[in-house]
């Protein structure tokens, strides 16, 4: 079964990091999603120091990536949605 979301509707309940595999997930309507958060690249970040933790904001439809300098980095929830993040090709 295909679920359909509409960008416009996209909301996320919860977000975790899970350290064993490096992924990050997001829970959207019962749907769980996760991006490899190795494989976002380092200029999308905020800054340099290194995320201690995660969380939602603006009702659900951004990520909260919280540096340890105490700057966030804001990420879309429409990136956890299929195809919704196309990591760079290794080099």
């Amino acid at each position: 079964m295909n679920v359909g979301f509409g960008t416009e509707t996209v909301r996320a309940s919860r977000v975790w990091y899970d350290r064993a595999s490096g992924i990050l997930y997001a829970e959207m309507e019962g749907v769980v999603q996760g991006v490899d958060f190795q494989r976002i690249p380092d200029h999308d970040f905020e800054s340099a120091s290194p995320v201690v933790g995660f969380g939602l904001d603006c009702e659900g439809t951004v990520v909260v990536c919280r540096h340890q300098d105490g700057v966030e980095t804001w990420f879309p929830v429409d990136m956890w949605l299929p195809k919704g993040f196309t990591p760079p090709s290794p080099k």
